[in-house]
């Protein structure tokens, strides 16, 4: 018997691993189903358009912190979905 608890935290894991493996493809996505301007991003990331179209286009090597900012404040991500983001992203650089 499954319960609602372990459906949530696998939708959890599979946001998170998402953009482990591909940080651009994910940042594209929530734009555009948010129906958000690379511009209006950017600004709520508090970056310029061009680093966040950089970022979009996966040919910018983002650091750690600006991912994070990224995250939190381009994408709404909770502590605690971050923290996660970090562990993961952590044990993969770690393999």
């Amino acid at each position: 018997m499954k319960n609602g608890l372990g459906f949530e935290i696998n939708q959890a894991l599979v946001r998170i691993e998402k953009p482990v493996n591909d940080f651009a493809g994910v940042i594209k996505e929530y734009r555009k189903k948010k129906m958000l301007s690379i511009d209006s991003l950017a600004m709520r990331v508090g970056c310029s358009a061009a680093f966040m179209f950089r970022v979009e286009k996966g040919s910018r090597i983002i650091p750690l912190h600006m991912r994070v900012r990224i995250l939190k404040k381009g994408l709404l991500w909770r502590d605690s979905e971050v923290e996660q983001y970090l562990v993961e992203i952590g044990e993969q650089n770690s393999r």
